[in-house]
């Protein structure tokens, strides 16, 4: 009996690990993408240093460094609500295709099932017409 449930053990403990090792790769495919994202996240900050900093040094100060600070904000202002646009628009095309996605899937088994009927109701007429001939010869 002890045997049986370390053998039964053993067979899960192999069994799971390869899921094992499929967490381990999605962990680290998670902490990559956390990198990512926060590397990703730091840049408009450094954007908005680098706009400061150039507009600032071009005209030391005056007042055409100042107007185009203000272009290069506006600027910077429009291409992050682009970005969230973006964002938005490709969000509700993935809920649209994961729909279509669905569907077809749905039309596939329909398909399938309807194929397989013909191949059956086939090969019944098939037998059927051999009963008949039989029959009649």
């Amino acid at each position: 009996m002890c045997e049986e449930l370390k053998a039964t053990m053993q067979k899960h403990m192999q069994s799971l690990r390869p899921s094992k090792e499929d967490l381990n790769g999605f962990n680290q495919a998670i902490q990559q993408l956390t990198v990512e994202v926060g590397s990703a996240e730091s840049q408009p900050c450094e954007l908005e240093k680098a706009k400061d900093l150039t507009a600032l040094q071009e005209e030391g100060g005056s007042g055409s460094a100042i107007s185009k600070l203000a272009w290069l904000e506006a600027a910077l202002q429009r291409a992050k609500q682009d970005v969230v646009q973006q964002l938005c628009e490709y969000w509700e095309l993935m809920i649209i295709k994961r729909g279509l996605d669905l569907e077809i899937a749905a039309y596939h088994k329909l398909l399938e099932g309807l194929v397989w009927d013909l191949g059956q109701g086939a090969s019944v007429s098939k037998h059927a017409d051999g009963l008949d001939a039989g029959a009649i010869g």
